[in-house]
C-alpha cells in the first residue's frame, strides 16, 4: 500500500473524486459496449468490484500491511458508502460554470 499521506485540501479532493468519476464512466461505457449488457448488469458488476476493492484494502489494513492507521470498520464503513451511494445517485446535477450552455454576453 501507500505511505501515509498528508491531509489533502478540497481541491485536492476533488480533483480525486473528478478522475475516479471520468475513469469509472470509461469503464462503464467500455464494459457497457463490449458486453451487450444492460446498464443495470453492470452498474451491479461495478458495484461488486467496488465491494470487492473494500474488502481488498480492508483486509490488507487488518494484517498491518499499511502504515497509514486506518481501521476498517466493517458495518458502519458500509453503511457509509450505502448513503453516499444513495445521496449521490439521487442528487440533482450540480450547476457548474463550466458545464453550463452560455446565453449570452456579458
Amino acid at each position: 500500500m501507500l505511505e501515509r499521506q498528508t491531509p489533502m485540501d478540497i481541491a485536492d479532493r476533488e480533483s480525486v473524486r473528478a478522475d475516479l468519476d471520468q475513469a469509472m464512466m470509461a469503464a462503464f461505457c467500455r464494459a457497457l459496449n463490449a458486453s451487450g449488457l444492460t446498464p443495470m448488469a453492470v452498474m451491479s458488476a461495478m458495484a461488486g468490484a467496488l465491494g470487492a476493492v473494500y474488502r481488498q484494502v480492508a483486509d490488507s489494513h487488518r494484517r498491518g500491511e499499511c502504515p497509514c492507521g486506518w481501521q476498517p470498520a466493517g458495518a458502519s464503513d458500509i453503511d457509509m458508502l450505502q448513503t453516499i451511494f444513495r445521496m449521490a445517485a439521487s442528487a440533482p446535477p450540480a450547476n457548474e460554470l463550466l458545464t453550463m450552455p452560455i446565453q449570452g454576453r456579458a
